[in-house]
This record gives structure tokens, sequence and C-alpha cells, in this order.
């Protein structure tokens, strides 16, 4: 029968406290600092002009003090309060004394293991006289008798040869003991408390446990692994076309249910964003004479994608919502709509490649571009850098005949000009501003545009065709948008080992520069220029190679992508696109022609020799073979063997007469193995 032995001390239920307890406080106290930490960093090349100062100042305002809601949050609440418990337990255990309970005989008679059995008798004999009861000092008669049963229980055990072979083998005097049971608890705890500890441990093991799996699970589920909604996706998968315009993906994004988990519609916001709605039907009907559906009066549309779509319009047209009463909760939730479509245009952009529809797909990318850059389709570029309004443009460009328009145009014009028509900005560090910014938006280049079959000198069909992109940020001289049609003999070079030596040198530049930070305003977040890259036919409203993101492309940067080639010979137009993720008006979009072959086009590959020379004698291969053929006393000799004299002479008159025609070493060879036979 199992016997339970409790943790007198609880020295193994502290311990157990404390390993649960770091197991919970741990992961998350990292997991809070570094957010911390992350959060309070300084980002490196971030724009510095008064415009992204002032918007950023705006926003760290509205944002609560990271360390006041960590301090108020019920999570620094829990990490304070197991922090002292695990310090407190670990104190109670380090400054306790465990106290052992394991009987040995050995120790108790003060003999060594393996004592003889008269050493044994003699020390039990010096003990006897000390400690017998009849010994005893007065008061100590007590004392002495325990002292005395424990020598005689041990003198006994070590005496009788059985009791002493079970002790050696088992630990015990009487063999082999049933098994016991430990519990890591004290006997107070347990002892008239069981219903109690066994609620607690049904509690905690039996429905907390399951219910954070639970949790965990259904969160899990519940996002796709870019960390989108299901629920978001599949409005996404509905809602989104083939011919989905500007203001149809806008209506699809409001649709996102992120959007009424944390920024829904609220009663008292009626009348705000009525008021916000006509802003935007003013805006509309004034700069583009676009129609602005207000969908109020469709009771079948969720209120809070109305919301969405309105806080949305009006990030797009920059209409200001401190003048129309928004209380603080309203520009929360904006930022937040807007910070958060970025991340959902990826769920869109997904389904759109998904299905190969390529005026869907550029127009997802240039939703990204005016999320960024607070524009609208059909704003002037140049509304990308500071201080550069609406109305400004309107007077600036009121008297001019060549209507400027882009950033482009701008860094095109004189320092005169220039500086004439930013004039009424009204000071130099506005200019200033202005011209940084339009200095710090990258200005890419195609520099070369291939097609190559890695290994042949034309395309063919069903073959891998690597497109070979080269951009350069700023102005290019020189551009090669040709295909490769055949490479010189002189400087045929495998360009495969070209490719992987130029990678190895990439990865060894660990100081690689770095673009800055995006000029972004009017966005919440930072953001990093990239670029999408990827091959289309405009003809057709197909995507032909799914796009690939680059960042980083500082000076220049070769892009290669790889695809399966058509399985027909001709001549294909396709284009190639190049799409910012953060500034409008940079985009490329170049035509490039493939001429793909049939593969009995291909020139005949040279002739190998495959062919193994003879060694010649005086090599080490040459040695070896003298040593197979004629054996190894021959091969030391030089390759001389014993023959008759008339056969050495006629050997030596047709070995001089094949020397003069030229003959090989081969045939010369296999006349001296016959002459060997002959002579044997």
């Amino acid at each position: 029968m199992a016997q339970y032995n409790y943790d007198e001390q609880g020295f193994n239920f502290y311990y157990f406290l404390i390993s649960v307890l770091s197991l919970a406080l741990v992961p998350t106290t990292v997991q809070t600092f570094y957010s911390l930490f992350k959060g309070s960093g300084k980002k490196q090349n971030l724009c510095q002009c008064n415009t992204c100062q002032k918007e950023r100042k705006k926003s760290n305002a509205t944002k609560p003090n990271a360390i006041k809601k960590l301090i108020t949050s019920p999570k620094f609440l829990f990490l304070l309060i197991g922090w002292i418990g695990v310090v407190l337990l670990t104190m109670q255990v380090a400054n306790a004394e465990i106290k052992t309970a394991t009987w040995d005989p050995y120790e108790i008679l003060g003999v060594k293991e393996g004592a003889s059995l008269a050493e044994i008798k003699k020390t039990y004999k010096k003990l006897s006289l000390v400690y017998h009861p009849d010994k005893a000092k007065p008061g100590e008669e007590e004392k002495n008798e325990e002292t005395f049963i424990d020598i005689t229980k041990a003198y006994k055990v070590l005496t009788d040869e059985d009791t002493r072979r079970n002790y050696e083998e088992f630990g015990h005097p009487d063999g082999k003991q049933s098994f016991t049971m430990g519990v890591a608890l004290p006997k107070g705890l347990v002892e008239g408390n069981g219903m109690y500890v066994l609620g607690f441990y049904a509690i905690a093991f039996g429905l907390g446990l399951p219910y954070f799996i639970a949790r965990w699970w259904y969160k899990s589920r519940r996002l796709t692994k870019d960390k989108i909604l299901n629920k978001t996706m599949g409005v996404f998968v509905k809602g989104l076309k083939e011919d989905s315009e500007f203001n149809d993906l806008i209506y699809i994004l409001a649709g996102a249910h992120e959007f009424k988990e944390n920024t829904d519609y609220r009663g008292n916001e009626g009348n705000i964003l009525k008021s916000i709605d006509n802003a935007i039907a003013e805006e509309l009907e004034s700069r583009f004479g676009e129609k602005y559906d207000r969908l109020d009066k469709d009771e079948s549309i969720p209120s809070y994608r109305r919301k969405a779509r309105t806080l949305l319009f009006a990030h797009f047209l920059r209409v200001e919502l401190e003048s129309k009463h928004a209380t603080k909760a309203l520009l929360k939730d904006q930022k937040y709509i807007v910070d958060k479509s970025v991340h959902l245009l990826y769920g869109l952009l997904q389904i759109s490649t998904v299905k190969q529809w390529l005026s869907t797909t550029s127009q997802i990318m240039e939703l990204q571009q005016h999320l960024l850059q607070a524009t609208y389709p059909g704003d002037a570029t140049i509304k990308q850098l500071p201080h550069i309004s609406q109305n400004f443009l309107r007077k600036a460009n009121r008297n001019r005949k060549n209507k400027i328009n882009t950033v482009q145009q701008l860094l095109a014009m004189n320092e005169h000009d220039r500086k004439e028509f930013l004039k009424s900005l009204g000071s130099d560090d506005a200019y200033l501003d202005v011209l940084e910014v339009a200095q710090r938006i990258p200005k890419l280049n195609v520099k070369k545009a291939t097609f190559k079959v890695v290994g042949d000198r034309m395309v063919t069909t069903g073959a891998i065709i690597t497109f070979i992109l080269k951009l350069k940020n700023g102005e290019v001289t020189e551009m090669d948008i040709e295909q490769e049609k055949q490479i010189d003999e002189n400087d045929e070079v495998d360009e495969a080992v070209i490719d992987e030596a130029a990678d190895k040198k990439k990865k060894k530049n660990t100081n690689k520069p770095t673009l800055p930070l995006g000029h972004t305003p009017y966005y919440p977040s930072e953001k990093k220029p990239c670029w999408w890259i990827f091959l289309g036919d405009p003809k057709v409203n197909r995507i032909l190679v799914p796009h690939q993101k680059v960042t980083d492309i500082v000076d220049e940067e070769t892009i290669k992508i790889a695809f399966p080639g058509p399985p027909k010979p001709g001549v294909y137009t396709f284009s190639v696109f190049v799409k910012s993720d953060t500034y409008s008006g940079t985009d490329i979009f170049q035509d490039v022609k493939l001429e793909v072959h049939d593969p009995s086009e291909l020139p005949p590959e040279d002739d190998v020799d495959d062919t193994i020379s003879e060694p010649e004698e005086d090599s080490i291969a040459g040695q070896m073979k003298l040593m197979r053929e004629q054996g190894f006393a021959s091969a030391l000799a030089g390759g001389s063997t014993k023959k008759k004299p008339e056969d050495s002479d006629s050997d030596s008159d047709s070995s001089d007469e094949e020397e003069e025609d030229g003959t090989s070493t081969k045939k010369n060879d296999s006349d001296v193995t016959t002459s060997d036979s002959d002579s044997d």
C-alpha cells in the first residue's frame, strides 16, 4: 500500500511556486521591457521638415505615455505582485535548513563502510559505556536512552550478516520496501483543507489552463497568417472585382471587421459624421467634379462601414476634422483606420495577385501611396511636399503657362524660377523644407532590362527565364532594354559564377547604406520606402509574373525574377512595373520584348574531347603504367627488359624508325610487351 510523506518544511512546494511564477513572469517581463525599449528608441533618418515635426508632435500628444499606461494596467500589478512573491519565496528557501531524515548505522556507530566485525564490536562497547542509561548524568537519562537505542539497533544491523546485506543492497535492514509517494505540500496545508486544495487545483488546471489554451486557439484560428481576420478576408473576396476602381476599393476596405471591433459607430457621432460628409462632397465637387455618395440612406450598410469610409475620404482629401468639432475619440479612430488600412491592403493584394488582375493590383498599390501621402487620385503629386497645399498651387500656377504639378518638374526648374514659384511660402525655412523633401524622394530609373536563360545563348520554349532588371536611383545616361541575343566568344563568362560572387560580396557588405524613412506627415507611423516589381500584359489585363518587393535602392540594384517561358515561339511584348509603396508619381512603366525561339534553333554544342591521353614515361602516371605492364623491377630499371640480342637490335631499329615517323608511345609499349612474351 502506498504511503504519503508530506513536505513538512514546505521546500518542494516553494520550489514549485517559484517555477510556476517564473514561467509566467519571465516572458511577460521581457516582452514588456522590449516593447517599452522599442517604442522609446530613437528612429534614424526621420524626416525633419516642419510639417513632419508638427504632425509628429500632434500624434505623440494624442498617444498615452507608455510608462504611465503600463503602470496603470493590470499587467503591471501582476508583474509587481508576482516578482515580490518570487523574491520572498527565494529568501525563504535560501535561509532555511533542510533536515535530513536518513538513518545510517555506520554514521551512528562512527565506523567506515566495510568495517570488520571486530572493529564494530569494539566501537559498540566503547559507546555503550558512554551512553548506557545507567551511566547517564542526572537529567540526561532520556537523551542517553534514545542514543543507546540507536547504537544498539545499528550494532544489530551490522553484526547480522543478512540484515547487513539487506541494508547495503536496498538501503533498509528489512530489505526492499513498499512504494512511497511524497506530496510537495506542507502537511498543515493539506490536512483539514483537502477539499479547498483540490478545488484550487481543479479551477487552476481543470478550468483556467483549458480556458487560456482555447482562447489562444480561437485567436489564432480567427486570423490569417498575415494577421488579418478571416471574416475580413471573406468581405474582401466577395467584394473585390476585376474592374474595381478607387472608390470601390475604399468601400471594400471600409468593410473590414477590424474597424467594427475597434472603431465601431457611437450614437453621438451622427451629426459630426454628416458635417464631415458635407465637407467631402464640397471638395470632390469643386476640385474634381465628382459626386459623393453619402450612403446614409442605405440601411443595409453597417454604420461602422459608413464611418470608416467617411474617415478615409476625409484623410485622402485632407479635410480637417478639428474644424468640424470632432471629438478626440474620432481623431483616434481615423488614425487607427488609416494605419490599419495599410496592413489590410496586403490582403486585397493577395487576392488580386492570385486572380492575376493587373489593373486592380495597380489600383491597390496606388491606394497605399494615397494613404501614406493623404492625396486623392488626380491630385498634383507635388502636394506630397511640405507646405504645398491646394490653395498654394492655385495661386502659384495662376499666371503660368506651364503649370508645375509634379516633384520632377519642380526639381527641373532653375534656382531663380524655383524661388519665384515658391516665394509665397513666406520664409527661407519653408523653401528649404520643400527642397530637402523633394531630394529625399527616390528617383528610380531603369538602366537595364533583359531576359536570359542560364547556359543558353537564346530563350527557348519551356525554358526557365530570368528577367534581369537593373535600377538606378538617379539620372540614367544610357539604358539597355534589348534582349541579349548572343554573347561574344571572347567575353563569354559563366554569368552564374559572377552572380554568385556578387551575392557573396553583397552579404559580406554589412555597412550597406539604407534609404531614409519616407516623408509621410499624415500617416500615423513611420514608413521605409519599398517598391513592387512585377511583369504584366496590359492588353489582356493579366499579371504574368507575381510581384517581388525590394527596398534600399540607394545607388544601383539588380533584381532577378525567374519564371517559366511561353510554350510557343514568337515575339512577346511585356510590361515591367516598378511601383512605389510610399510616393505617388514615381512609378515606372516600361515595355520589354521577349523573343522566344524553338529549341531546334539552338547552335550545336561544341564537341568535347573526352579521351584520356597516354601519360609520359617520365611522369608518375607513366611509371605506374610501366609497373602494371612490365612489372615492378623493370619499372625501377627505367623500362628495360632482358631480351635476346637480335630482338634488342630489331626493337631498337623499329623504335628508331617509329620515332622518325612520329608514332605514339602506346605503340612502342605494345612492341616491348610483345617482345617480352616472345623471349619467355
